[in-house]
């Protein structure tokens, strides 16, 4: 049954037969008997804000999104998240009140349960929320009104993230079928971003880092140059589940910037051999999918610990220092972030030089060593031609508590025996500053 013909079954002749009765249905009742809300009614219980929308003696209006607004939504990252969720669906229901669209177009804007403003206009003579249209006013219930409207309202304290997907190219290298991805943008705060990586089945199981950049331009035409450098994913062993084939990297444009570029994502094989094994449009070249950002703790500290140079036997053979930097991302999450000094000027690549690792053909994995020195999880590895050289990679805390653990980076992922920089995580210095 279509959502206008529901609204006419609710109403219908009054027992004197003066009018129409009023509605015998709540806002939870209208909305979970229509499939064409079916989403909205899922999203609700999963809130525990059925019973709410269902309370007898409340007055509310509802804008409910219907099924095709969350198409590109992931759902199941709001449902995983009810705190959050519910403050997304907060922003969608005003109490209190029971407006219709005649009330609504004599407004600028309305307070919703969340707490924050919901602006009201109009498009083409179209009643529009948020900025979003209304395509069904005046759904009446007997504790309030709901509109249908064409897309989710998030409010600007909503922690956001979006996520691409990264389609296989062939190419002719060790990996000629290509590989499926994703790259997902984590709202940080008002200047930084937070990039992720991920491959849709782990690790690649060769023994090459696969360096990943942010381009201008469409991937359809190509030759864009490289306008951030993202941290590589380790492609080695398979067999260790402490390799998720997942990467991170904080990156100093807004979200709203990232959401918005005109750009793709390229995955190579290796920095040796640049061809591209994944790759796909993000920002104004794609429609990503929304999904709840990261619960992001209040005042996060950031602990520094050096590593130190390691003297061995590869191709940099005096080793390179550098620094190891953990920040509090949520309760359970730490962004864990390897710098490199090649020239030892202590600027870690701030600067305009590359030291040792100027166009280095290599990428340099990095591991955290429990006390028997197995690895507890993969840091993402170091690109040499970055001309920043770091990394960063999401690590749960249980990790970073163990007792004895420390921090490895090696020379290549086909040269491990080679350790270049090394550190202990059990104390830390302090520290402040970006990444």
């Amino acid at each position: 049954m279509g959502l206008f013909a529901f609204a006419l079954v609710l109403a219908g002749c009054d027992s004197d037969g003066s009018g129409m009765e009023e509605p015998s249905n709540t806002l939870t009742q209208v909305v979970s008997n229509n499939n064409d809300l079916s989403t909205l009614a899922s999203a609700l219980q999963a809130a525990d804000l059925a019973e709410t929308l269902g309370n007898e003696n409340a007055t509310f209006t509802v804008f409910a999104p219907a099924n095709p607004a969350f198409d590109n939504v992931d759902v199941q990252s709001l449902t995983d998240n009810p705190d959050l969720l519910r403050d997304l669906l907060n922003f969608h229901v005003v109490q209190g009140e029971a407006l219709t669209a005649s009330d609504l177009q004599g407004r600028e804007s309305v307070t919703t349960v969340e707490g924050q403003e919901l602006q009201i206009g109009s498009e083409n003579g179209t009643l529009t929320v948020g900025g979003v249209p209304v395509s069904q006013s005046d759904v009446e219930a007997s504790n309030g009104v709901a509109h249908v409207i064409g897309g989710v309202l998030i409010p600007e304290s909503f922690p956001r993230r979006v996520s691409y997907d990264l389609a296989a190219q062939s190419n002719s290298g060790v990996i000629s079928s290509g590989v499926e991805g994703t790259v997902t943008f984590w709202e940080y705060n008002d200047s930084q971003t937070l990039v992720t990586l991920s491959l849709d089945n782990g690790p690649t199981g060769e023994s090459v880092s696969h360096p990943a950049h942010i381009h201008n331009g469409n991937a359809s035409e190509g030759g864009g140059g490289i306008e951030i450098y993202l941290s590589p994913l380790d492609g080695t062993n398979t067999e260790n589940d402490a390799n998720d084939g997942t990467s991170a990297r904080l990156v100093n444009r807004s979200f709203d910037n990232l959401a918005g570029f005109n750009g793709y994502v390229n995955i190579h094989e290796s920095v040796d051999n640049p061809v591209v094994v994944a790759q796909g449009n993000i920002g104004a070249n794609a429609t990503g999918t929304l999904g709840a950002g990261l619960s992001l703790v209040d005042n996060p500290t950031m602990n520094t610990k050096e590593l130190t140079a390691q003297p061995n036997e590869g191709a940099f053979s005096n080793g390179v220092p550098g620094q190891l930097r953990l920040r509090e991302l949520t309760a359970d999450q730490t962004l864990v972030t390897v710098r490199l000094d090649p020239d030892d000027d202590n600027n870690f690549e701030e600067g305009p030089t590359q030291g040792s690792l100027q166009e280095a053909t290599v990428s340099h994995p990095a591991h955290i060593h429990g006390s028997g020195g197995a690895i507890q999880d993969y840091l993402s590895p170091v690109d040499g031609s970055d001309p920043r050289a770091r990394s960063s990679q999401i690590v749960p805390n249980s990790v970073l508590n163990s007792d004895g653990i420390y921090v490895n980076v090696h020379e290549s992922a086909a040269k491990l025996v080679n350790i270049v920089s090394q550190g202990d995580v059990g104390s830390s210095s302090g520290g402040s500053g970006g990444y």
